[in-house]
């Protein structure tokens, strides 16, 4: 039987959605802009306009929640006494000993996201910096891996500069 882990991490649900509704309302801003132009304004019908608006970001809340629920259940960042797991860019789960760990990359993934990719010679982990308890994690981490660990100080260098949620 696997061992089971000390820990299981679940995304932010309020951070992924905020962001992905950041995007959907960028691009829907986008589509309407790109409308008013063709169409011209003179020749929109407002009442028509405001209630496909509506209608529009309803359905786009419901998808980024939709979304962002499936993200959050599926990509969990799990921490045993010896090792870390959490997905590769491709979303597979991989798992990484502390001492497999050779440096942490950041990476601003879709602008809002903030992710540390953890290489190692067999694979890569891509660990979400927007988990629901980020200061649990961060702690347990420091905890676990040695004190020259290079996740353990790319978390402490960065305790700073990350937003709870």
């Amino acid at each position: 039987m696997k061992e089971k882990p000390i820990a299981r991490f679940k995304l932010s649900f309020k951070r992924m959605y905020l962001v992905v509704m950041a995007w959907d309302l960028l691009g829907f801003l986008l589509i309407v802009i790109a409308d008013a132009v063709d169409c011209g304004v003179e020749n929109m019908h407002f009442a028509g306009t405001l209630i496909a608006i509506l209608v529009i970001f309803i359905g786009m809340a419901v998808a980024a929640a939709s979304l962002s629920a499936l993200l959050v259940a599926y990509f969990k960042v799990s921490v045993y006494q010896d090792r870390i797991g959490g997905h590769d860019f491709w979303g597979f789960y991989r798992e990484q000993t502390w001492s497999e760990i050779e440096n942490v990359r950041p990476c601003n993934y879709l602008f809002g996201l903030k992710t540390a990719i953890l290489h190692s010679r067999s694979n890569k982990i891509w660990l979400p910096m927007y988990l629901a308890d980020m200061n649990r994690f961060r702690t347990l981490v420091c905890e676990l891996a040695s004190p020259d660990s290079p996740l353990a100080e790319y978390l402490t260098q960065n305790e700073q500069q990350e937003i709870d949620t």
